[in-house]
């Protein structure tokens, strides 16, 4: 019996008949590039590049600056800095082309020039001079002015060919390998820019810029029984072993350097002595270029049978320092070592915590040029790690980025607070992730060596103790731009939501952790010209928010409101848009890890988010997973612990989750899980109320009363009470339940607005549910399920309970449930699926509005219901990047709308308001790499990027730091006698030769806007072997390869230098000697 008398349905889509009504446009585009292959930061303006494999290279300031720059072709990026003098974007391609942008000009930055170089493999610039080292596979080192935009005149041929040249002449065997002439790179002196260190496969050249030549040679050889890098189980550990060198760093003193080779051994070496190394030292182990007789024996008394063990290659080495000294020559250090590893654990990368270097005066030496041996002692205990960490990664570090504070001294290595590492992930992609940096055990160290030199009493003690226990010695991970973050943690899904203000304001309190966020300072974003008057209407639209879920198993959120865009000049954007909310992160991960969860849900092989529901209200969160385990989350109530101890609950599908630790900084808290081990879930719907109703695809459907923590309703075929009948009611394992919808309405049946659950069958066969809380707050169902009609095939989320006068949503909100029966208006049922829409009065009434998808327009994969001005329609989105809007109730085609171009990977996600959010998936790997957020109604709405200004950051060119003595002054003199310092203007002087131009100055400010759409050629590659061979070690011989053979023809430098100094000339014996010996021993 119908008690509501049907009356005249108002048209509630009056306003929206109009094409004029409806103005789809796109709004932002927000890219997560997947094949990130180099990294560079400008320390001083705090700007950050990250270079893909597919010719785009972002840039990424301060909150709110972003910007991307693209190749003409998309080239893979080889290499990517940012030198601070010159304040220039330099770029090499795997084409052998150099590009230049330039951070100066007004706006965005300007593309300035490209050079192609004949097999350019790598490049280094200063951050103080004006001029890149352009390394050639011919072994040929070229020159670059970026001051000047040319190539200068300025070359080294290759000074391992010399050498090796110069040996053979003096008599000795040719030891000439394939790969040990090839360079690798060029690492300038970090306190005399006279001095070039240069890499190459038989070892490190120490080369003097102004004089042309080679000062000093550095060669690492095994001797026989030495274990070298790969023990004593080497089939070769009888045999002279000569590794060739991967990398080199320098300490900050400029006194001595480490040199990566590919047996995964490390050699510190002291400049002033190429004979022998200070030490050489694997990961775990050192000393092992030295002979242990019993070790030997050892191993020849057990026939050899010991296998060699499998090392990766030294990658890259970084020595950084910090300003805890005020000795000029520092004080602890810290090396940060790509690769070493034992190649099953090579996930990630250690950092060694060493000593300072702080010699005493030794006696005075008959010889001032040789190293005293008490100097090579404090060298040697200097290189002896106190502590050390290894940073764990989700995948094969290809590359890392230390993040200097502000400075770009020694390599970009000074006073750095964060690590970026680009790694492999599972799915074939390169993605970014950052730490803290140095590792909080690390600063402990020093807290104690300083805290146990002095008295302290009783209390102190007790205060240490305190704050030492509160330390983790974890470095803790940083929330890094969107672009970045979302590519790290695998966004897979999202959706996005319109919330009420008083929700937005609960949710967006605090949500914010800048502790933890990688901050950069570069550049500023302003209100683009001429949307001041837009910007003034957007502040009036509803907050929104972006809820994500990613692979990581992590729930995210942002927030996607248009008042972040609205700040115009003077006043700059203070916040990334969408802005995430980093404090409301839900980890799934901490609660499968957790003892007792892991004992309810068991061991899933790979757990995946498979449906995230948020209350609107309440703001509770539920997560469905993969195995059919739902989780319930909740806000903190306050500051204190929320944790209770672990208990079971009185109904065996429900655990408490109230127990497991999360850090106090998360917002929020897991609450309550469900899992009755049905398998895999179809569909859930959270309730502001507190219900939660979960079906599965065996057609079983659990209710959930969250806060009294109870099974309202579940399956029970054995009970004949009422409850089961309803539930059992066509009941098919073939035909579950996929779309769920909590409302409190009338029915046709009962004019009292009542709490209900419609759930909607696959096939169409829908149930409706009636609930009524009894007096101590429990929720029971009355009566039978009633039967309703829907649709076929029912979309996810596509269901809508409406007033039919308002077009208001009728929700499952509490304050709902106690309007007046007498008051009630109608509602409609509004039911979208794969092949049409109906819409029916009051839920069970008469059917008002019908529709068949025309099949031209593509297959329908979301709908929703938009409102403009108080009128409402129902808009169905297709594959074919369309949106065709219908009015209500009638369901008559109102106007097909050409949505903005996307590549729409995912079913399009609308809120209430018309906006919404278009993903792109990446084909390869299953994870988005593309949103494009977009509204139906582009009126007065900010629709284009903001501008972007980096000029206002340039730095002042930094003062080089200036060499300082290895011990009191009165020894300086002994060092660095071989070459003299030279200033930036002097380098720059001898690179570019005398004919260098007059720089060119500045272009006017509005020269680079009119090069804004130029396309911008940056191509950044952190591990271009890897992308040839999966093997690390295969990865570093293809790294050889590509760089090439560098420095060509010094032969008549080198006499030069023969006939310079009589020490010289002995030392090159000794040095000829020294290969002779070699080479016997390489060929023996």
């Amino acid at each position: 019996m119908h008690f509501l008398k049907r009356g005249p349905i108002l048209d509630l889509s009056s306003e929206l008949h109009e094409p004029q009504d409806w103005k789809p446009g796109s709004l932002r585009v927000f890219e997560y590039p997947l094949n990130v292959t180099a990294l560079a930061i400008e320390p001083v303006s705090g700007l950050l590049a990250i270079g893909t494999g597919n010719g785009v290279i972002y840039l990424i300031g301060r909150p709110g600056v972003e910007c991307k720059l693209l190749l003409p072709d998309a080239y893979r990026v080889t290499a990517l800095q940012i030198p601070t003098a010159a304040y220039k974007i330099v770029c090499l391609d795997d084409h052998d082309q150099l590009h230049i942008w330039d951070l100066a000009s007004s706006g965005l930055p300007k593309y300035l020039a490209s050079a192609r170089f004949d097999q350019a493999s790598s490049f280094t610039v200063s951050p103080y001079h004006n001029h890149a080292f352009i390394v050639l596979q011919s072994g040929e080192i070229r020159t670059y002015d970026l001051t000047c935009v040319r190539k200068s005149s300025y070359t080294i041929p290759n000074l391992w060919t010399l050498y090796e040249q110069k040996l053979a002449a003096s008599g000795m065997p040719e030891v000439s390998t394939p790969t040990s002439g090839i360079a690798l790179d060029v690492v300038p002196h970090p306190r005399n820019m006279n001095l070039l260190f240069i890499v190459y496969g038989g070892g490190i050249v120490l080369s003097d810029l102004t004089e042309r030549n080679s000062s000093r040679v550095y060669e690492l050889v095994h001797p026989p029984g030495a274990p070298g890098g790969h023990g004593y189980g080497s089939p070769d550990i009888l045999m002279p072993r000569k590794p060739e060198a991967t990398c080199l760093a320098i300490h900050p003193a400029g006194h001595f350097f480490a040199v990566g080779y590919t047996d995964g051994c490390i050699a510190f070496w002291a400049v002033e002595d190429e004979d022998q190394p200070l030490l050489v030292r694997t990961l775990d182990d050192q000393d092992v270029n030295v002979v242990d007789a019993a070790q030997l024996e050892v191993h020849l008394d057990r026939g050899g049978e010991k296998a060699p063990v499998q090392r990766e290659p030294i990658f890259k080495l970084s020595w950084c320092s910090f300003p805890n000294s005020s000795d000029p020559r520092g004080g602890d250090t810290v090396l940060t070592i790509l690769g070493g590893s034992h190649v099953p654990d090579s996930a990630g990368v250690t950092s060694m915590l060493l000593p300072a270097f702080n010699p005493s005066a030794p006696p005075m030496s008959s010889n001032p040029m040789d190293l005293h041996p008490e100097t090579r002692k404090a060298m040697r205990s200097s290189v002896q790690p106190s502590d050390s960490y290894f940073y764990s990664t989700n995948g094969l570090v290809q590359d890392y980025l230390l993040i200097p504070r502000s400075e770009p001294h020694f390599s970009g290595a000074f006073d750095p607070f964060a690590i970026l590492f680009v790694y492999e992930g599972q799915r074939q992609i390169r993605v970014v992730e950052g730490y803290q940096f140095p590792p909080p055990s690390f600063l402990r160290a020093d807290v104690e060596e300083e805290t146990s030199s002095k008295p302290n009493d009783a209390l102190d003690d007790l205060a240490d103790t305190l704050r030492s226990m509160q330390m983790s010695d974890e470095p803790h991970t940083l929330h890094l731009p969107g672009v970045l973050s979302n590519g790290s943690s695998g966004l897979s899904d999202g959706q996005l939501k319109r919330l009420s203000r008083d929700s937005y304001q609960t949710l967006v309190q605090g949500s914010m952790d800048d502790t933890r966020t990688l901050n950069l300072r570069a550049g500023f974003a302003y209100l683009k010209m001429g949307n001041q008057s837009e910007a003034g209407i957007s502040k009036y639209q509803p907050p929104r928010i972006l809820i994500t879920t990613h692979a990581a198993l992590t729930v995210q959120f942002s927030d996607a409101s248009a008042n972040l865009l609205t700040n115009a000049r003077p006043n700059p954007i203070e916040f990334e848009y969408p802005n995430p909310l980093t404090n409301l992160t839900i980890d799934v991960n901490l609660v499968l890890n957790d003892a007792q969860v892991a004992q309810r849900v068991g061991q899933l092989e790979r757990p995946m988010i498979f449906l995230v529901e948020m209350a609107p209200d309440s703001l509770d969160v539920a997560i469905a997973l993969s195995g059919g385990a739902v989780l319930i989350y909740r806000l903190r109530g306050g500051q204190g612990d929320d944790r209770s101890h672990y208990g079971d609950l009185a109904d065996n599908e429900l655990f408490s989750l109230q127990h497991i630790d999360t850090p106090v900084h998360l917002k929020y808290a897991p609450y309550l899980a469900l899992n009755p081990g049905k398998g895999d879930l179809s569909a859930i719907a959270l309730a502001d109320i507190g219900l939660l109703a979960a079906t599965y695809n065996d057609g079983s459907l659990f209710i959930v009363d969250t806060k009294q923590q109870r099974i309202a309703l579940r399956p029970d075929d054995k009970a004949k009470s009422r409850h089961s009948i309803g539930l059992r009611l066509n009941h098919s394992e073939g035909d579950p339940f996929v779309s769920l919808l909590w409302t409190i309405c009338p029915i046709s049946s009962e004019p009292q607005p009542r709490l209900r659950l419609i759930a909607a069958r696959h096939s169409g066969s829908s149930q409706l549910f009636t609930f009524e809380q009894t007096s101590d707050s429990v929720w029971k169902l009355v009566g039978e399920a009633v039967k309703v009609e829907a649709v076929s095939h029912p979309l996810p989320g596509a269901m809508f309970v409406i007033d039919s006068k308002s077009g208001a949503r009728c929700t499952a909100e509490r304050r709902r449930l106690s309007a007046s029966a007498n008051s009630a208006n109608p509602v409609l049922l509004v039911v979208a699926g794969e092949k049409g829409a109906r819409c029916y009065l009051n839920v069970d009434g008469d059917r008002l509005g019908r529709i068949e998808w025309s099949s031209k327009a593509g297959k329908v994969l979301s709908a929703q219901i938009v409102e403009k001005l108080g009128s409402h329609a129902l808009v169905a989105f297709t594959d074919h990047n369309e949106a065709i809007a219908y009015s209500l109730p009638d369901l008559e085609l109102l106007h097909n709308l050409e949505l903005p171009p996307v590549r729409c990977s995912l079913p399009i996600t609308a809120d209430e308001t018309g906006d919404f959010v278009a993903w792109t998936l990446n084909p390869e790997c299953g994870l988005i790499q593309e949103a494009t957020y977009g509204t139906l109604f582009d009126f007065r709405r900010v629709n284009t990027p903001s501008d972007v200004v980096f000029s206002t950051s340039k730095p002042l060119a930094p003062t080089p730091p200036q060499p300082v003595s290895v011990a009191p002054e009165s020894l300086f003199g002994s060092w660095f006698k071989f070459s003299s310092t030279m200033t930036a203007e002097q380098a720059d002087t001898l690179f570019g030769g005398p004919d260098r131009p007059v720089p060119k100055s500045p272009p006017p400010a509005d020269a680079a806007s009119e090069d804004k759409n130029t396309p911008s050629p940056a191509r950044t590659t952190a591990a271009q072997a890897a992308a040839t061979q999966n093997s690390l070690y295969s990865r570093l011989t293809s790294a050889l390869e590509e760089r090439g053979q560098m420095l060509g023809d010094l032969e008549d430098r080198f006499n030069s230098l023969e006939q310079g100094s009589r020490s010289m000339a002995n030392q090159a014996k000794r040095l000829a000697a020294e290969q002779t010996a070699k080479s016997w021993f390489k060929f023996g």
